[in-house]
């Protein structure tokens, strides 16, 4: 799931003037939620830095898309954060969400295509958390090991062969790398790929054998967002990516990729939702969790929740050929469709107070334990219009940018000791989720095949 795009001005105080909150009362009802997170979270140790022991950190967040947003304004709350660097190629963003945050925030205005641009916005950062689409990845880990700093991302690159793995494997192999220079590199810590990973790893770990793990998505799929006969709550493009390229599924010992809209079956999601159909879709954990987890996983497979009237307008815009990446001559220029169709698509961040309905992703553990059949069942769930009262943003934004700010707040105060490249399901889960849910996250567990469950306490 999501990833977002990036975005300057100088080091500014926010203001609300440009924030897109409705009233007085509205703005100080979220400002206090933000506020609040302060006193929640607790920098426990300094940060090793290359620049030598220091009490405080510096912090750059790359890429204020609607998760960005979410991950700037969690971590301008928290303290122990000397200075928060937002950096996006668009202007636009940069005013928006500096305007959202009541402290110093130095906005940086960078394309992180170019060289120069990338150095900019990452200069000096103890920590970089990537909220940039995943073609950028590898170059924002690389310029990381340069400065010598942590990493965090949302989510990688697949490919569109289904001869080829993704592109998170290439960001593994930085692995030794990022030990070498005692730091870690933690790969997809949004909600699907993140939370995802922890859930899974909280599961899995009493278990001698794992022999199924199963992820379940309900968003963009189904969400009714007014005025849009079609608009995704993460990066299109991605979003696009995930649906319509081949999707991994791991049996046994080996991945196996399935065409697009494959293994359809009806999933039982938690109340309030109810059933809804679900198809195969591309997302890395069929690929990493094998890896990561060990324990002889037998099966793993992902699927994204898609009412049948989105399925029909995707398989149509495949068929038309408005997903296509090469270029086509229109009126004597060249075009490339899909850059046609993602100008018509809103921007996620726009959607805040129109999207109806639930985010909810669910993950499912099947194993043995000394010989005895085990199962587990957690899931998040949450409303837009829960997600708008808290923090002005729609419910995928925020269940995908809070995982990562509560991840800097885990691995500043020392909960994370892990170094090299990994991803949640590399980490002991419990500090992470139990600051997630600091931060606003709704957990819950409950038994497979039920759609009831009870709030996760760990």
């Amino acid at each position: 799931m999501p990833r977002s795009r990036h975005t300057g001005r100088s080091a500014s105080r926010g203001s609300t003037e440009k924030s897109g909150l409705k009233d007085d009362s509205e703005i100080a009802r979220r400002r206090e939620f933000v506020q609040s997170v302060a006193t929640i979270v607790i920098w426990n140790i300094a940060l090793p830095s290359s620049r030598g022991s220091e009490v405080n950190v510096d912090v750059a967040v790359l890429g204020v898309g609607a998760a960005g947003e979410v991950a700037a304004l969690l971590l301008a709350s928290q303290k122990g954060i000397d200075r928060l660097r937002i950096a996006d190629v668009r202007k636009g963003r940069l005013e928006h969400v500096a305007s959202r945050i009541d402290c110093p925030v130095e906005a940086v205005r960078a394309d992180f295509g170019k060289k120069e641009g990338l150095r900019k916005a990452c200069r000096g950062a103890d920590v970089l958390l990537n909220a940039s689409i995943p073609m950028y990845n590898e170059a924002i880990m690389q310029e990381s090991l340069r400065i010598g700093s942590h990493y965090l991302d949302l989510a990688s690159e697949g490919s569109p062969d289904p001869k080829q793995p993704s592109r998170i494997h290439a960001q593994l192999r930085l692995d030794e790398e990022f030990r070498r220079i005692d730091r870690v590199a933690i790969l997809g810590l949004g909600v699907a790929p993140g939370l995802t990973n922890l859930l899974t790893r909280l599961g899995t770990e009493p278990m001698d054998r794992i022999d199924a793990i199963r992820i379940r998505v309900y968003g963009s799929g189904y969400a009714h967002v007014s005025d849009h006969v079609f608009a995704p709550l993460f990066s299109p493009e991605t979003f696009l990516e995930e649906v319509l390229w081949p999707a991994p599924v791991w049996k046994d010992d080996h991945n196996e990729k399935l065409p697009p809209f494959s293994g359809e079956e009806t999933f039982l999601f938690p109340e309030p939702i109810g059933p809804a159909i679900c198809f195969n879709v591309n997302n890395e954990e069929c690929e990493t969790m094998p890896l990561i987890l060990g324990k002889g996983v037998r099966f793993v497979d992902f699927k994204y929740a898609i009412a049948p009237p989105r399925k029909a307008l995707l398989e149509a815009l495949y068929r038309l050929g408005l997903t296509g990446r090469e270029p086509i001559e229109v009126k004597g220029q060249k075009v490339v469709p899909l850059d046609v169709l993602l100008a018509l698509l809103p921007d996620p961040s726009s959607l805040a107070d129109r999207a109806e309905g639930y985010t909810c992703v669910v993950v499912e553990v099947e194993g043995l334990r000394e010989g005895r059949a085990v199962s587990a069942r957690y899931w998040t769930c949450m409303s837009h219009a829960d997600a708008y009262a808290r923090l002005g943003v729609q419910a995928t934004a925020f269940l995908t940018g809070a995982p990562p700010a509560a991840t800097v707040d885990a691995l500043l105060s020392g909960a994370i000791e892990r170094r090299g490249v990994t991803t949640g399901g590399g980490l002991n889960p419990v500090p992470i989720l139990r600051r997630a849910m600091a931060l606003g996250v709704p957990l819950f567990e409950g038994p497979i095949g039920s759609a009831k469950g009870k709030k996760l306490v760990v």
